[in-house]
């Protein structure tokens, strides 16, 4: 066959081949890339949220935080109506700091418990925390509505409303954080100032003030004193003896000296009366 014949008889071969190759299927991935393509997530498993539950408990009790919250967020995202475990959630986030999302966990434990006054507690404490009084006061309100008996909503709102200077208001709250728990210091001395600053109850208000005094804290003396002093400065000296007998009544020391000293500047009082 000459040299044309050859060139007749080539040019359809290699088109041919040509289109074989680019007809011919792509090579198959290797089976390395086949493994490592990432499984599907597999959906909560309801029946898992006590067992992370109990899990993330034990941890807890030995103080490890970091590592009982993520089982705290499994659990509630296994079975969001598993209320304890949003509280539980709610707690180990406020332990590490991580304030903004204890908050939402709080929520999410009123979601799954409207009526929990608790969770309102914690809202109330972060919201004071941040500076966010309306926030706080709301939700002590709301704690102390849904469990009346207890002590620190009562106490808190009464130490917001003296912040406030709702002085009734305050009162009223303090009053009964004190029949909650008669011997906590703070509430006695709360109330015991905010008594003084309405005034109107003068036997309880002394009495609260002796057992400051006899607690260690002079303010109450101090207080009288000052009191009396300005009020007899502006004239007004029935209500500077009435303060002057405060300052003796609430002050343990005086009592015992029966009143040596103290009785002379009453007398000083009265004589500048007249």
């Amino acid at each position: 066959m000459g040299r044309g014949g050859l060139r007749r008889v080539g040019l359809p071969l290699l088109l041919l081949a040509l289109a074989g190759c680019a007809a011919a299927p792509a090579p198959a991935p290797p089976m390395e890339s086949l493994a490592a393509a990432p499984p599907e997530a597999a959906p909560p498993d309801p029946s898992q949220a006590i067992a992370r539950f109990n899990e993330g408990q034990e941890l807890a009790r030995r103080g490890d935080h970091a590592s009982a919250e993520p089982l705290f967020a499994q659990a509630v995202r296994a079975n969001p109506r598993l209320h304890p475990a949003h509280h539980a959630l709610a707690e180990a986030r406020e332990r590490l700091g991580r304030k903004k999302e204890a908050a939402e966990a709080y929520r999410g434990a009123l979601r799954a418990k409207p009526g929990d006054a608790q969770a309102h507690v914690g809202l109330a404490r972060l919201a004071e925390e941040a500076g966010q009084l309306e926030a706080a006061l709301y939700h002590f309100d709301e704690a102390a509505r849904l469990l009346p008996e207890a002590f620190l909503p009562h106490f808190r709102l009464g130490f917001l409303r003296m912040r406030r200077g709702q002085v009734d208001a305050a009162v009223a709250h303090l009053k009964e954080a004190v029949r909650l728990d008669p011997a906590h210091p703070a509430a006695r001395y709360w109330l015991w100032r905010g008594l003084a600053r309405r005034g109107g109850a003068d036997d309880y208000e002394v009495e609260l003030g002796r057992q400051i005094v006899e607690a260690g804290n002079e303010e109450p003396i101090g207080f009288y004193q000052g009191l009396a002093a300005l009020q007899f400065r502006e004239g007004r000296a029935a209500e500077a003896l009435r303060s002057i007998r405060k300052a003796v009544d609430v002050n343990p020391a005086w009592r015992e000296r029966k009143w040596r000293g103290v009785i002379e500047d009453m007398e000083r009082y009265r004589r500048a009366l007249r």
